[in-house]
Formats: C-alpha cells, sequence, structure tokens
C-alpha cells in the first residue's frame, strides 16, 4: 500500500531526528560557560510550556516557581514574551539583527507557557541569525522551534535554507520532504528541493571521485614504501615504525618547489636533495636527483670549468677536484666521506645514512680550507 500523509510525516520525522542526534554528537564540545546545544534541547523538555499537570508535593523548578510568581503577582509571561517578539520584528525590519536576536532571547529566557508563541520566538531568532550568516545556530533554532510545534512551516524553510548554505544537501532535501509533506505547494521548499537534489549529485560525484584519487596516491604511496624498503634505505622517524605509506607523508619535507621522493616507471627512485656549505650559509636544492647518478654528475654541473663561480664563491675555490662530500651522524656527531663517484642509492643504502624529512642532506666543504679543518674537529671523521 502506497504511504499515507501522516506516515510519512512520522517517517520524516524520525530521520529528521536522526539528524538531529547527529548535530547534537558535532556540538559535545563547549566553550566556556556556553551550553552544548543537546543541553539546551534537555532544558527544552522541562520547559513550562510542555508541562500538563504541575506536582505540589515535589519542589518546584526554578521556571515553574517564577511563573506562580508572575501568577500571582497578576503579571503575564506571555504578554511580556509577545512585546520581546513584536520589538525584535520591528529591529528585524530595519536589519539590526544583533538587536533583533537580543530581542528574541529576551523572550525565549521568559520562558511562557503558549507552545506557539516560543516556537516563533526561535524561528525568528533561526531568521536573524540566517541573515548574520550564523548557519550553524540558525539551524539550532530552527529544530528547537519544530520541538514547539512540529509543523511551524518557517522553522521548516530554515532548516532547509540553513542546510542549503551548510551544504548538506541530503539533509535540506529531507526537511524540503518533511514540509512538503505538510504542504506540497509550498514554492521555496520546492525550489530548495530541487536544488539540493542536483547539487547533492554534483557533491556525491565530487567525493568519489576524491576518494579514487585518494586510493590512487595510497596504492603510489605503498608503492613507493616499497620501494624503500626493498633498497634497505632508513627513514627518520619511521626506521623504528614501520614504513606505513600514512606516516610517510608526514615526515615529508613540504618544501615550496613541491618537489618529493617518487618512483618512477622503471622503479627507479628520484630524491629531493640538499647540498649545505656551511662556510657560507648556502644551500643547493636539487629537485629531482636520480639514484643511480653520481654526486660527481651534479658536482660538474653545478662548480663545473664552464659554469660562472657561485655570487658567494669569491675566492673561486668551489670547483669539482676541490670538493669534499660528506653526511652527517647526528647521534653519534660522525661525519661520512663519500666519494664523487658514489650514486646517490650507493649513499643512501650505507647503515649509517638517516633520511630526514624525505629530503637526504649533505654537507659540502672546500679540501684542506681553513674552514674544512676547523669544521671536522667537531667530528669523528669517517673516509670513504
Amino acid at each position: 500500500m502506497p504511504e499515507s500523509k501522516e506516515e510519512k510525516i512520522r517517517r520524516l520525522n524520525q530521520e529528521l531526528e536522526d539528524f538531529i542526534a547527529a548535530e547534537v554528537a558535532k556540538s559535545q564540545e563547549k566553550t566556556g560557560d556556553e551550553k552544548s546545544f543537546e543541553e539546551i534541547l534537555q532544558e527544552i523538555e522541562t520547559h513550562p510550556a510542555f508541562m500538563k499537570d504541575v506536582d505540589y508535593t515535589k519542589p518546584l523548578s526554578k521556571e515553574m516557581e517564577g511563573l506562580m510568581r508572575i501568577k500571582y503577582e497578576q503579571q503575564d509571561p506571555t504578554c511580556n514574551a509577545e512585546a520581546f517578539k513584536e520589538d525584535g520584528n520591528v529591529e528585524f525590519k530595519k536589519k539590526r539583527y544583533d538587536i533583533a536576536v537580543d530581542n528574541y532571547t529576551a523572550g525565549i529566557k521568559i520562558k511562557c507557557p503558549d507552545k506557539t508563541l516560543n516556537a516563533v520566538l526561535y524561528s525568528n531568532r533561526a531568521a536573524a541569525q540566517f541573515y548574520k550568516q550564523n548557519y550553524r545556530s540558525a539551524l539550532q533554532d530552527a529544530i528547537i522551534a519544530r520541538k514547539f510545534k512540529p509543523d511551524h512551516m518557517k522553522a521548516i524553510v530554515r532548516g532547509a535554507q540553513c542546510c542549503m548554505e551548510m551544504k548538506k544537501y541530503a539533509e535540506a532535501s529531507l526537511w524540503s520532504d518533511l514540509g512538503l509533506a505538510i504542504d506540497e505547494t509550498n514554492t521555496v521548499l520546492l525550489e530548495i528541493k530541487q536544488k539540493a537534489e542536483k547539487l547533492r549529485s554534483i557533491q556525491e560525484k565530487e567525493r568519489r571521485k576524491e576518494e579514487a584519487k585518494e586510493r590512487k596516491e595510497l596504492a603510489e604511496h605503498k608503492k613507493l614504501i616499497t620501494t624503500i624498503k626493498s633498497r634497505g634505505i632508513r627513514l627518520a622517524g619511521l626506521a623504528d615504525k614501520g614504513y606505513d605509506p600514512l606516516l610517510f607523508t608526514n615526515v615529508e619535507l613540504h618544501n615550496p618547489s613541491g618537489a618529493k621522493v617518487y618512483v618512477d616507471a622503471e622503479n627507479t627512485l628520484h630524491w629531493p636533495v640538499l647540498f649545505m656549505y656551511p662556510e657560507h650559509t648556502q644551500t643547493d636544492y636539487i629537485e629531482d636527483f636520480n639514484e643511480n647518478h653520481t654526486f660527481e654528475d651534479h658536482i660538474y654541473h653545478m662548480f663545473g670549468p664552464d659554469v660562472p663561480p657561485a655570487s658567494w664563491d669569491l675566492d673561486k675555490k668551489y670547483r669539482p677536484e676541490n670538493l669534499l662530500i660528506y653526511y652527517e651522524d647526528k647521534e653519534k656527531t660522525t661525519l661520512h666521506q663519500i666519494s664523487p663517484s658514489c650514486t646517490l642509492l650507493e649513499a643512501l643504502q650505507n647503515k649509517w645514512f638517516l633520511v630526514d624529512a624525505g629530503t637526504p642532506c649533505f654537507i659540502i666543504l672546500v679540501n684542506n680550507s681553513r674552514f674544512q679543518q676547523h669544521f671536522v674537529k667537531e667530528y669523528s671523521v669517517i673516509p670513504s
């Protein structure tokens, strides 16, 4: 049998309650003395507007004591709340939304027993918050408004609009369905429903595309880690944890160029490499150092006879035949000298070498220079 209107409304209400439960879960953290959304909803359950009978044998809540006091003082809380609502409406029309929110809040705090008036106060405050672009606060007020009056159409429309602004298209569609089950001719909800379904489809495609991209990247990382592991290369931060691809991405150096280690189609590793010249506090960054290339391949490219000297090399000492290459074992304060004819892979496979932040680093010094002789005194030097 087809679903009746009442059954549909009950089903949609339950689905919306599930959505509200999810929103409550997201708002568990609160700052300072601010109440969580869950606490606000719990307070609503004890609101005088929901109380049918008063048990005078038990202590009265502060709210009920207040209502009893107002009663005997011959003051009408509903009139007071109504006055705050009207003041808020005046400010709202003037687009002074901050003041409107304050007025609606003052009306809410009175906790008058009129359910419809409370629904209007929350719904109106939701509207003011919406125009302040406080969409989450507006959505929460729309939810509470429906606690007082489940078929309050303005609250339902506002809830749908908030979800649209927050890109919660599935939820916007749900709010629209709920409102259309009550009034199937509501043009605002019909438009939101149509737009939400279209954007939901696009959002779902983007999500699947992003998931496919993440799976591809994960597969590439796994291949990369397998290749590094097969070479016997040690990575700082991972040496004792195993080569988890997700961990490896955390220790990669995020350099401005975006260069990072990768494995090509021939299963060859390419590393970003840093050359450091401590005598002049200078560095060179090689974005793509093929593991099978030697250090002299790059040294000659950078300091060969046909290459002008670096601007900081005033004495023109940095020539291939004058240079010594080291890597540093920081834990043991040891310098390991590397032969220029050594490949990058051979250097990285040394059992003492530890790749830090995904970027192998090497120290370049001028042989027999005063700086080199002073620098090496701080270390134990292991020749190539």
